[in-house]
């Protein structure tokens, strides 16, 4: 990756016994916004920590803008690290209005100056005319945007926050997150997002990496990450995820649902396991069709349909709201396309 922001080689972290963090390779470029995605306890926000320099690792290398600032016998404090923080709780200084949170890392400036970052920083975040209110006069969106202000005044190297939009209503969270993302666009801004909210790291990611276990497992474009992961593990986390089995014969897979071809590298084995996202299943109203509509989650814009086949194995199908599948209904199912992503079945693996 040329102009590498971030750039962790060998980072490991341990907690007594436990293994936080296990040798991890990750970098950031220049103006990427990378999305560290993981479920509670996988290591991401220890990651994080130990770029910011609240931790230090045991093993490995860190650089930020090209230097070294942690590993070969080197640790440099977080406050030289040129390094902006966004936290799930804002931690915005109470005593202090707008004006003042913002300008509060604003070391060497004349009081000018100051006023000028200041006011340059609360029209990109939209908050001009803000100056004087303080953080308990904020909404959670308004507070959000303060502290991404503060952290992108002193000009960072890299922007960290740390599952920023978990406090927020649902409601707010998904406007709050396409605004954070268009102001870190504008400002140019390289930035690490933690998150345990798959759609989320999906959406604001420029580049996604999952974090499993202590260890990256992949790392790559939201939609390669998505359509292409790496094994059943990432495929299971990362969304949604219909799993079928099938017999292997000759490059085809012949599963309950017919045969499909696995896309890329083909397994080895009698048994391989098909990858079918929701979407990739159509599903038609037929009287004595061998699927069985057990359930529907009704969105609006959409649906899930969750269907048994006679094997017992039940498939989650995403699909537009404007036809009904009536609960105990019969359907017939079939896939967008004959090409799936297949891994090795789990006798192949054992």
């Amino acid at each position: 990756m040329s102009d590498v922001r971030v750039a962790l080689a060998g980072v490991a972290k341990s907690f007594g016994v436990v293994q936080a963090v296990r040798p991890t390779d990750l970098q950031a470029g220049e103006g990427e916004l990378l999305a560290l995605v993981g479920p509670s306890g996988c290591g991401k926000t220890t990651l994080l920590r130990l770029i910011a320099g609240f931790e230090a690792p045991d093993a490995g290398t860190i650089r930020i803008g090209g230097c070294l600032v942690a590993g070969e016998g080197v640790f440099m404090p977080p406050e030289r690290r040129r390094v902006g923080m966004v936290f799930q709780q804002l931690a915005l200084f109470p005593h202090l209005d707008v004006a003042g949170n913002v300008g509060y890392g604003l070391k060497g400036m004349s009081r000018g100056e100051r006023r000028s970052r200041v006011q340059e920083l609360l029209a990109l975040v939209g908050l001009e005319g803000y100056e004087r209110r303080f953080p308990d006069e904020l909404s959670g969106g308004e507070g959000q945007r303060v502290a991404l202000a503060r952290a992108l005044a002193p000009g960072p190297a890299v922007v960290l926050l740390d599952e920023p939009f978990s406090s927020l209503d649902l409601s707010l969270r998904e406007a709050v997150r396409r605004e954070v993302r268009r102001i870190l666009k504008v400002a140019g801004a390289t930035a690490i997002l933690v998150t345990h909210d798959q759609d989320e790291a999906l959406a604001m990611g420029d580049r996604v990496a999952v974090m499993l276990g202590g260890r990256i497992s992949q790392v790559g474009l939201p939609e390669e990450v998505y359509r292409r992961p790496r094994d059943v593990t990432v495929a299971d986390f990362l969304g949604d995820a219909n799993l079928i089995e099938g017999d292997l014969t000759e490059g085809v897979l012949h599963t309950e649902l017919g045969q499909l071809v696995p896309n890329g590298l083909v397994p080895t084995g009698p048994r391989a396991i098909a990858l079918l996202r929701p979407e990739d299943l159509n599903l038609e109203l037929v009287a004595d069709g061998p699927a069985t509509v057990v359930d529907v989650e009704y969105f609006g814009h959409d649906q899930v349909v969750v269907l048994r086949l006679p094997s017992g194995l039940e498939l989650r199908a995403r699909l537009h709201a404007r036809e009904r599948f009536p609960r105990g209904s019969r359907v017939a199912v079939r896939c967008a396309g004959p090409r799936v992503v297949a891994f090795p079945s789990q006798a192949a693996r054992e």
